[in-house]
């Protein structure tokens, strides 16, 4: 009997220890230092997701099983904290073209340092992002949400988001449950008025001139000098370039084509398994890429790589057409209008993108449009 006691006890010892040393994230301030947080050990990664939210640098924690939101337990749930970086105050990542990925893994301070200084990012962080993979969790979180702060507001642009925007404590709460994520702001710096993100879409709190806030946004942008010599370029119903067919047309028939002039060849590597997984060409000065695969004998063999996609981000730097009735500068919503509903591929999310995705066999075409909604840009892959 005694040692049945004793063993209770211990199992309660250890699950209360457990429990205290979970961060509560309801909790922080959003001005904490990276290290006060962070447990080394965990399985983490950080860098760039654009889909996340493509103007800072993203720490992401696969489990946040040392985490709770006022004694609810996330494990299970990825947990992701903002910090801001003035490198990535630029269009440059966006004009790439649909979800962009950049993120390493790092085990001690002096590898975190290392890339805070790469890319000149702070060592604090400013919001937190929380994975709701399970309707029990949404419930959750959005109870404790309404008895901290009230009802929310309803957001337009999705179906069952919502928002909050409390002012004591320079806050932005973005209930964003039809994506899966609760996201809570510092909005110290940042502005009062405005608020876009792939999940919530545009959102204004009063007096919003999006313009203003998408040039804050992207000001670190690098103006480019208008090109002279512009390339001409046909894009035909099939979404292949000039003479270069999707699927068909190999590395070596751009090497020797008359296109292929100052561009810059680049090659992908997965370094967990030393592998080429991609052959790229881009001349940066016409925001102009071409995307090869590599398949056959590591990728050297420029008969056998074929073309897979392409990328062209400013229009302003070639004469480009389309055989399909797209033109630059078409507004989103005309944009729309050409293609059939089934043609769509996040036709459910139209109202909140600034994006287009298109179903095209293997391949899916990614029509960007700008800040003004206009037509600026072409990603397939």
């Amino acid at each position: 009997m005694k040692k049945t006691l004793f063993l209770l006890f211990f199992s309660v010892f250890i699950i209360s220890c457990e429990g205290q040393n979970k961060k509560d994230l309801s909790q922080l301030h959003l001005n904490e230092t990276i290290e006060s947080f962070i447990d080394f050990n965990d399985a983490k990664t950080i860098g760039v997701e654009t889909v996340e939210y493509p103007y800072c640098l993203l720490i992401e924690i696969r489990d946040g099983k040392k985490y709770t939101f006022d004694g609810i337990d996330l494990t299970g749930q990825k947990v992701f904290f903002q910090i801001d970086s003035e490198l990535l105050k630029t269009d440059s990542l966006t004009k790439q073209g649909g979800g962009h990925i950049d993120v390493e893994s790092f085990k001690n301070t002096t590898a975190l340092s290392a890339i805070l200084k790469e890319y000149k990012a702070a060592n604090t962080i400013y919001g937190v992002r929380i994975e709701m993979k399970t309707r029990n969790l949404k419930k959750q979180l959005l109870a404790i949400l309404e008895k901290k702060y009230g009802k929310g507001t309803k957001n337009a642009n999705t179906n069952n988001g919502l928002y909050w925007n409390v002012e004591e404590g320079h806050r932005f709460i973005f209930f964003a449950t039809d994506f899966d994520r609760l996201i809570i702001l510092n909005n110290t710096r940042l502005s009062k008025t405005c608020y876009w993100d792939a999940m919530n879409g545009a959102i204004d709190f009063g007096g919003c001139n999006m313009d203003s806030y998408t040039k804050q946004l992207l000001r670190n942008t690098y103006l480019k000098k208008e090109a002279i010599d512009k390339p001409t370029v046909k894009i035909d119903k099939d979404w292949n370039l000039n003479y270069f067919v999707l699927g068909k047309t190999t590395e070596q028939d751009f090497v020797s084509s008359s296109i292929n002039q100052g561009f810059e060849k680049m090659i992908v590597i997965d370094g967990g398994k030393a592998s080429t997984t991609e052959v790229s060409y881009n001349n940066d000065d016409k925001a102009f890429y071409l995307h090869f695969s590599a398949d056959q004998d590591n990728g050297k063999n420029a008969k056998t790589n074929l073309l897979k996609g392409y990328n062209l981000q400013d229009f302003k730097r070639v004469n480009i057409s389309f055989e399909n009735g797209l033109r630059p500068g078409i507004s989103y919503k005309e944009a729309i209008k050409l293609f059939n509903k089934d043609e769509i591929k996040n036709y459910e999310d139209l109202k909140i993108s600034n994006y287009i995705e298109i179903k095209k066999s293997n391949h899916t075409v990614t029509l960007n449009f700008g800040g003004d909604y206009l037509f600026s840009g072409i990603y397939i892959k």
